[in-house]
């Protein structure tokens, strides 16, 4: 059957998970290998990610002496995900995401020796990739062209080629492609945002919604699997990140500045400013998907002696990159936006109830009582740390809407199985079909930590690279 195909194994998009599919089935064995790519530039989404990969048991979590287990990352992902995320592949995700970076390594990936606790989890999984995702990207590229991996731009497949039930190559136009495994890794949907409406509807809100990645993001895997009847699953899970309606502007906060007070609707706080994003995001499901951000003009324009506290104000900073800082909460930006409506400025915090409707007296008692706990240096009701609280107390005062505008990750998408093979409708794995990365669904859910889509990407991708190369090769 080999002499009879173009290529053993073709992967459909350039990002970290179809880049691991292809460096992987290489190393399989599998010697014509094509990557089609629809855009013009290698990468795809990982390109834009801030680099940091979750992993358990590597090489580098060892040699700074954590103590850490498969078993223990199984835990804490599967409750943070509130067992939402479908175990068969996550356990092959968390079960070789120690070999994964310590493989990333290997094919020159530059990781930061320090780690970082980039979630919720109890041990420091976050692994920091000096120079982000470019970085990533660029070593596996770099493997690509130094072994004869094919990589073909500007080609968006149209469409899957397939001969009793078996998928056997791909199609752009009138240029067919035949292989003896599809490896399909597209990428989300977050640049369609009619599929965001559709799939993710608690991510879409008309005239604020933007998505942060690549723009060939467009859900591409979607029609495939109604070619084929391939299952779909993970419908509204994904990462979401909130911010005011500031468009055009694009600015991702990804972090909340831990000066700033977050209120539901009804005038009330409800969480921990300073909370790392997936957190935010959940939290934000909880109260409705609106709430207020609440800051004075101290934040704006600090005195001296407490310029450093409201410079950066978040608990975690990447190794290697340059500290985060507030993107929308700038004063020049803030300032145009209240000259244009979509922020308020009031001499006193019933004033800003006012502007936007909620309860003068509750939201006035609301900020007397944080201001009581940063005089004490303790929050009682969230447990913000004390050098983030900083009072609400130099007029003028600011609120602006927040809502979970930018969409930065989809998790629904193709069903796989360990194997990364593509379940059928019937249950069954459709022969020569494997996937990986943000087009597959099921293997992120809710809680989508720093460093988990990354860590899907490259060990997803791997693993469907092996199951193809295994397959297209076991016919010759």
């Amino acid at each position: 059957m080999a002499g009879e195909v173009d290529f053993d194994v073709v992967v459909i998009g350039s990002g970290a998970a179809g880049l691991s599919a292809a460096v992987t089935a290489h190393e399989q064995g599998a010697q014509r290998i094509l990557v089609a790519e629809s855009e013009g530039v290698v990468g795809g989404s990982s390109r834009l990610a801030g680099g940091i990969v979750m992993a358990a048991e590597s090489r580098l979590q060892k040699e700074a002496g954590i103590q850490d287990s498969v078993d223990d990352l199984l835990h804490d992902y599967l409750t943070f995900n509130q067992y939402g995320a479908q175990i068969g592949p996550v356990r092959t995700l968390l079960r070789r995401s120690g070999d994964t970076i310590d493989w990333l390594q290997e094919h020159g990936v530059p990781f930061a020796p320090e780690l970082i606790k980039a979630g919720i989890e109890r041990n420091r999984r976050g692994h920091a990739v000096l120079g982000g995702g470019q970085a990533l990207v660029d070593s596996l590229h770099r493997y690509c062209r130094n072994n004869g991996i094919e990589i073909a731009l500007g080609r968006r497949v149209d469409r899957l080629l397939v001969r009793d039930g078996a998928v056997h190559g791909i199609a752009v136009g009138d240029d067919e492609v035949t292989a003896g495994s599809v490896v399909i890794a597209t990428g989300g949907f977050g640049a369609d945002l009619e599929k965001v409406a559709q799939f993710m509807p608690s991510a879409y809100e008309e005239g604020w919604t933007w998505y942060i990645g690549a723009d060939g993001s467009r859900g591409d895997a979607i029609a495939m699997a109604a070619e084929v009847g391939a299952q779909l699953t993970g419908r509204d899970n994904g990462l979401r990140t909130v911010g005011p309606k500031f468009l055009p502007n694009k600015l991702n906060e990804a972090y909340q500045p831990g000066w700033g007070v977050m209120v539901d609707p009804q005038g009330r706080r409800f969480m921990d400013e300073s909370s790392l994003y997936a957190l935010v995001d959940q939290h934000y499901h909880h109260i409705g998907d609106r709430g207020f951000m609440i800051f004075d003009e101290a934040a704006m324009r600090p005195p001296a002696e407490l310029a450093d506290r409201y410079r950066s104000p978040y608990p975690l900073q990447f190794p290697g990159r340059e500290p985060f800082r507030p993107r929308n909460y700038q004063p020049d930006l803030v300032d145009e936006m209240v000259a244009k409506g979509r922020m308020f400025t009031a001499d006193t915090v019933a004033g800003l109830a006012a502007a936007v409707g909620l309860s003068e007296d509750v939201l006035t008692g609301e900020i007397e009582r944080y201001n009581r706990f940063c005089e004490t240096g303790g929050d009682r009701d969230f447990g913000k740390p004390a050098e983030y609280l900083l009072p609400v107390s130099t007029a003028p005062y600011y609120i602006a809407e927040v809502r979970p505008c930018t969409v930065n990750l989809t998790a629904y998408g193709l069903r796989i199985d360990a194997n990364s093979q593509v379940v059928h409708e019937s249950g069954t794995e459709i022969q020569g079909l494997y996937a990986a990365g943000e087009c597959t669904g099921g293997v992120l859910a809710r809680y989508t930590g720093s460093g988990n889509a990354l860590a899907n990407a490259c060990v997803m991708g791997r693993n469907a690279g092996e199951s193809a190369a295994r397959h297209a090769l076991s016919a010759v």
